[in-house]
């Protein structure tokens, strides 16, 4: 295929019907155009080592000011970019968290974050944990049947996360929500009417962090927030905006992404009966059936936290530019044939000889990984043991067209 006719495919990686069945465009991208510079505005690359590089070289791919939703405004080929002083002020918040951030800024903030996360804190919660996972499993039981999204896996990691960070109880779930609502400002402007309820929800976010942070100097709680407040009292190392960001950066990593990591792996092990029954018949195979969740399912298969090259790179046959954003499709690479064969099979008896790029990688490895991980595999024990004999009722899912990175219903029925 020579260079125009590749140039012609330019999927909408944002677009519904690609985030429902991605695996066709993806497959396509990788096979013919790699290195893909996309409608949006930005690279898109879908091999493993490609992407592997990119996470792994910060000198040439910085995470710090490398744009917002579309492209970096200054980038060659445009992008949604950034408008109006609402929207650049959001994009100012949202500069300020580590995730977007080099060395070493991203270090300083990280290490103060990182103690939460470390197995030591992680095993210590697990009572606490496994007591989240039996209450919402007793309140799906009394239904019968139940949706594994809306009725359990979206609970149990927000519950978590919620609790380490220091989110009170009464307003959990409106945080929740407005964190789901503000997610539309990280993708091309649709409409008029969703933008700005994108960030009128970010403006709410930004007001409740505000107040969260000014009672925790007051009266400081064993929680996130109150440790973060006392390092930046003791060390001067945090910023107001920094703190605020720190909190929903790790909210998003320790809490929305675990929720489709545990219900959408129940279904894919549902979906597969013959693997459901081997981890019935052997819960020693749990680890590789992890794995092979994060694997096989990454749920956003289109985009990542951008990158910009601070240099002129040379990547496949293209040549990426000083200043063009790049992203890096996590599922894509997770299902490259050059690197797991027959990568389109769910197999939790695969023994693959490199590691899945589900959690990142570099500098930026997803701080919550540990704590996804453990709660997936409670979760997961928890089910198999009580329901062993669960029945699948939804067996054609289709993504929530207000969250393209979950299912919108999973029903099953206990026993």
């Amino acid at each position: 295929m020579n260079e125009a006719q590749t140039a012609a495919f330019q999927p909408d990686l944002y677009d519904y019907d690609f985030e429902n069945d991605p695996v066709p465009t993806l497959n396509r991208l990788r096979a013919e155009d790699p290195v893909h510079w996309s409608r949006h505005g930005f690279w898109y690359l879908t091999r493993y080592d490609h992407v592997s590089e990119v996470l792994k070289d910060p000198v040439r791919f910085s995470s710090a000011a490398a744009g917002w939703g579309g492209a970096n405004p200054l980038a060659r080929g445009g992008g949604s970019g950034v408008g109006s002083e609402a929207e650049k002020g959001m994009s100012k918040s949202l500069a300020a968290s580590f995730n977007q951030m080099d060395a070493p800024d991203h270090t300083r903030i990280r290490v103060l974050v990182q103690q939460a996360f470390s197995r030591r804190s992680i095993e210590e919660r697990r009572d606490r944990i496994a007591e989240v996972i039996g209450e919402r499993l007793d309140l799906a039981a009394a239904k019968g049947r139940f949706d594994l999204v809306t009725d359990f896996g979206f609970h149990v990691p927000i519950i978590v996360a919620s609790e380490i960070i220091g989110i009170p109880t009464e307003a959990r779930d409106d945080f929740r929500d407005a964190f789901a609502r503000s997610g539309v400002l990280m993708a091309p402007k649709r409409s008029e009417e969703s933008w700005a309820a994108g960030l009128e929800a970010a403006r709410w976010i930004g007001r409740f962090m505000r107040e969260l942070i000014a009672e925790r100097r007051a009266a400081p709680r064993d929680d996130l927030i109150s440790h973060l407040i006392a390092a930046e009292a003791e060390e001067g190392k945090l910023t107001d905006a920094e703190l605020s960001s720190a909190v929903s950066t790790i909210y998003t990593a320790a809490g929305t992404t675990t929720e489709r990591f545990i219900s959408s792996g129940l279904f894919l092990l549902l979906s597969h009966r013959d693997q459901w029954d081997a981890l019935v018949a052997d819960p020693a195979l749990m680890p590789g059936a992890l794995e092979e969740v994060l694997r096989f399912h990454h749920p956003t298969q289109s985009t990542s936290t951008n990158r910009r090259c601070t240099v002129d790179v040379a990547l496949g046959d293209k040549t990426l530019r000083a200043g063009d954003t790049v992203r890096v499709g996590l599922g894509a690479a997770n299902r490259d044939p050059a690197v797991f064969a027959d990568p389109d099979r769910f197999d939790i008896l695969r023994r693959p000889g490199v590691s899945n790029l589900s959690f990142g990688g570099g500098p930026h490895f997803c701080i919550g990984s540990t704590l996804a991980r453990f709660e997936a595999r409670l979760a997961f024990e928890a089910v198999l043991t009580r329901w062993p004999g669960l029945k699948l009722i939804t067996t054609a899912p289709m993504k929530d067209r207000a969250r393209h990175d979950r299912y919108a219903e999973l029903l099953v029925e206990a026993p």
